[in-house]
């Protein structure tokens, strides 16, 4: 009886240690092609899970993330100095919250506290 009691203690300890992982979003904007990119990786070695997506120039979309079960999203802004974004956050059906920020090597760290987080950022200096 022992025996199967630490197991299920293991499965469970490892369910919980893989929800505690934070999540990265790190965004740029490619200057004179106007280009703005994102990317999605975790920081855990075991996941292969590094993603990349793009905006062009001349595309009004927001780059967007949805979480399930995240503990911590970390967003990184590496653009030029005096460059700000649009950033809103999102946790289950709660309102939505948005607020211009600074997009010149700063770093906004959220703690998840539903089921599911979600995050748009805007292109660089969007009025």
């Amino acid at each position: 009886m022992k025996k199967i009691t630490i197991s299920v203690a293991l499965l469970l300890g490892s369910i919980v240690t893989k929800a505690q992982i934070p999540e990265y979003i790190d965004v740029s904007t490619k200057g004179i092609f106007g280009k703005s990119e994102m990317v999605l990786y975790c920081e855990s070695m075991e996941y292969d899970d590094l993603q990349y997506f793009s905006i062009g120039r001349n595309n009004d979309n927001y780059h967007w993330a949805k979480y399930v079960g995240a503990n911590q999203v970390v967003i990184s802004m590496n653009d030029n100095e005096g460059d700000t974004r649009e950033l809103c956050t999102q946790q289950d059906d709660n309102q939505e919250e948005c607020n211009v920020v600074d997009a010149f090597a700063t770093e906004y760290k959220f703690v998840a506290n539903g089921e599911v987080f979600q995050v748009w950022i805007s292109k660089i200096n969007v009025k």
